[in-house]
């Protein structure tokens, strides 16, 4: 077939003839071009004619295609005879059925092929003939195909009960990405399998769930007796594509055994090609905020949140997504709850005036959140008269409701210009009219964020205490000073308080003051320094990463 005209197939009289006087020569011709030839009209008329000769057969299995070659004929047989698969199933079962398991050496391979291009509904029958043979390898990898078709746990529990780990392996492989509590049942008795690949591949579909409770059991096969074992473990971490596991697996480079660190190196090489995917997938802001006062050892709560740079997506991200440390230290056990996306909210600014926005870094800063402000929410800007500002602030404003706005232009404008000072307020009487919330239209659940930058020489009093208590408001406080008054504050209300060391940190603090209130991730872990100062966590995902640093409140003094 010198000369083959792959685009217009002008040589159909000359295949032909070659294939009725030289059926041999024929198929090592056919083979050449498969191999070197990409699909065309005229590759897909040789392909019609191995079927249609019994040649696609020997085709598929013969050495002289590599598996993606043979691949790429069956996907080419498919076009051309939408059946393909379902012949090629029962011509194998058929030979099995006759006595003759390696009629071709490479059944096996012809039964991956069809794992790969068939979705295994068509060819059901003839792989439930392949479960009743005798020939182990075949009835597992039936056992795959079949899995990954019903996705069924009971049909899986059935399998679990077979002798061959390799058949009780696929079977748990064929749930992977199924979630529902009874698969999740299965493939955690699964993981407790005296196989290192049974468990293998039961703790890997776990973590694909999003299981995090599999983070310390992966760890401690790392470190089992068993060379086969610790090989598994490589093997799962590399499959996740976890950076988490960067170095047990360094440890494992150091193993004695040979297989070990060729799959730890293999598999360190799949953790780096996964965050370089990630980190070309883009970045996500990531806030949070500890939940009470940290007084037990045994565990620390936050809050989290994670949204896109445009805030217009705050993404799904499952548990294993998340990696925690405590000072450097990894953060091995933890659990994650997802809450629904918080419903529409009222937010009030309380920011000092000033003589102009140019002057004051916290009016920016407020503005550079617009980028997460929901349609659905309504923003407030109440302006209060700092401690020496010329003056006296206004107490008329004391029972007006807050002007809330919807429109981000509106909001902009408003954030923008120079408020008057008699729509100031003193710094309490600020606090006190925006955790109101019976004055006024407002949305969902009121949500205070408190700029200062003098310190406060006077205590809230019990009554501000109170009312911020029973409106349930969130008051979150950035102070470019020490403030002990407002530090003691959102300590008795159940709020937050930061300091800014520098100007430019006071932007990236409102910012993650409001990000905290598109929290969706409630996260308790068990604490690996209990003297830590700081909390770093970082989400690494396909989809995307982004991480933060948290400061971990002090334990109250006397605290067991």
């Amino acid at each position: 077939m010198h000369g083959f005209d792959q685009d217009a197939v002008g040589n159909r009289d000359l295949i032909r003839e070659l294939l009725a006087n030289d059926r041999q020569a024929f198929y090592s011709n056919a083979l050449k071009i498969l191999r070197t030839r990409d699909d065309s009209r005229g590759v897909q008329y040789l392909v019609a004619l191995l079927a249609a000769n019994d040649l696609l057969l020997p085709a598929l299995c013969d050495p002289a295609l590599s598996r993606e070659q043979a691949r790429s004929l069956a996907r080419a047989a498919i076009r051309v005879d939408p059946a393909a698969d379902i012949e090629l199933a029962k011509w194998l079962a058929d030979y099995v059925a006759e006595g003759e398991p390696v009629q071709f050496e490479h059944a096996s391979r012809l039964l991956d092929i069809l794992g790969e291009i068939s979705d295994g509904s068509r060819i059901l029958p003839s792989l439930m003939r392949l479960m009743r043979r005798s020939n182990s390898n075949l009835r597992s990898k039936a056992v795959l195909i079949i899995g990954r078709r019903c996705r069924s746990a009971q049909w899986a529990q059935q399998r679990l009960a077979e002798k061959d780990p390799r058949i009780r392996a696929n079977a748990v492989e064929g749930l992977w990405g199924v979630d529902s509590e009874a698969v999740r049942e299965l493939l955690q008795f699964a993981a407790r399998d005296p196989n290192n690949r049974v468990s293998g591949n039961a703790l890997l579909g776990l973590y694909y769930l999003g299981d995090c409770s599999v983070i310390p059991e992966i760890l401690k096969m790392a470190g089992h007796e068993s060379a086969l074992f610790r090989s598994t473990a490589a093997w799962v971490m590399g499959e996740s594509g976890d950076p988490r596991f960067r170095e047990a697996l360094a440890g494992l480079l150091k193993d004695p055994n040979s297989a070990v660190r060729k799959r730890g190196f293999a598999a360190l090489g799949r953790i780096k090609a996964a965050a370089a995917q990630t980190l070309q997938a883009g970045r996500w802001r990531v806030a949070g905020l500890f939940v009470g006062n940290n007084a037990r050892q045994d565990s620390r709560s936050i809050q989290l949140a994670v949204v896109s740079e445009d805030g217009r997506e705050q993404p799904r991200i499952l548990p294993t997504a998340f990696i925690l440390t405590e000072d450097r230290r990894q953060v091995i056990t933890y659990k994650v709850v997802e809450r629904p996306t918080p419903e529409a909210m009222s937010v009030a600014f309380i920011l000092p005036r000033r003589g102009g926005p140019l002057e004051s870094p916290w009016n920016p800063a407020a503005l550079a959140c617009l980028r997460w402000k929901r349609t659905s929410d309504l923003w407030a800007s109440v302006p209060y008269s700092p401690a020496g500002d010329q003056g006296a602030p206004s107490a008329s404003l004391d029972g007006a409701p807050l002007p809330f706005l919807a429109s981000s232009d509106k909001v902009t404008e408003t954030f923008t210009n120079v408020p008057a000072r008699t729509s100031c307020m003193d710094f309490w009487a600020a606090i006190r009219r925006s955790v109101r919330t019976d004055k006024g239209p407002a949305r969902g659940k009121r949500h205070v964020i408190v700029f200062s930058h003098t310190k406060e020489s006077e205590a809230a009093g019990p009554e501000l205490i109170a009312a911020t208590l029973s409106s349930h408001a969130f008051v979150q406080v950035v102070s470019s000073v020490p403030n002990p008054a407002l530090e003691d504050y959102c300590s008795r209300t159940h709020g937050n308080f930061q300091t800014a060391a520098a100007d430019e940190e006071i932007t990236t603090l409102i910012e993650q003051a409001y990000l905290n209130l598109l929290a969706r991730y409630d996260i308790t872990y068990q604490p690996v320094c209990p003297e830590a100062a700081t909390l770093k966590i970082r989400v690494h995902a396909p989809s995307g990463w982004g991480e933060s640093e948290i400061p971990i409140p002090a334990r109250p003094s006397g605290a067991d």
